[in-house]
């Protein structure tokens, strides 16, 4: 986690209105009433506020959780300043925003240069490879982690080696 002083939210979920942004708000929802003292700050963001309520009333029926008063922030990545200011108010993004070969890139800058950590739900080498080379000597100086590959499209190709791992081993010809 960065080294950040205090910020308003803990968690931004930026893309908060599209398939990825509607299932973490969710889940978000359901851990922090599971964890019954959780503090958890967070809030949720997308280009527009009036499509993020909306979401957010969707998400309450869907999910039997209430997030209805979730705080909103608009940003929107051909809009760097909006990126900027999002940043700035979180520890954490939590960047569901794709194609992120298209629309990552920004988010990554503007996490970076405001000392937020971004966390991408992506799997997509044609963004992962590229941030890494261009970004991760300003993101170890600024002290922020930029985390990519941790949801949807890493899970199955990970499950699939530690079952081909754990199926060797029974066999005894893994030696990991």
């Amino acid at each position: 986690m960065s080294n950040a002083t205090e910020k308003e939210f803990d968690i931004v979920v930026f893309g908060a209105t599209g398939i990825t942004g509607k299932h973490v708000i969710g889940e978000i929802a359901r851990v922090i009433e599971e964890e019954a003292n959780s503090s958890l700050k967070w809030a949720v963001a997308a280009r527009s506020a009036d499509k993020i309520k909306k979401t957010l009333v969707e998400v309450s029926e869907f999910s039997g959780k209430d997030v209805r008063n979730v705080p909103v922030i608009e940003a929107d990545v051909d809009n760097q300043q909006s990126l900027n200011e999002m940043a700035s108010r979180t520890k954490v993004v939590l960047n569901c925003v794709g194609p992120f070969r298209l629309y990552g890139e920004p988010v990554v800058k503007a996490c970076i240069e405001n000392g937020a950590d971004q966390v991408d739900v992506s799997g997509e080498p044609a963004f992962l490879e590229p941030m890494e080379l261009q970004y991760n000597k300003a993101a170890e100086e600024a002290k922020v982690f930029v985390l990519g590959a941790s949801g949807f499209d890493s899970i199955p190709c990970e499950m699939g080696v530690q079952v081909m791992r754990d199926n060797f081993q029974e066999i005894g010809r893994a030696h990991v």
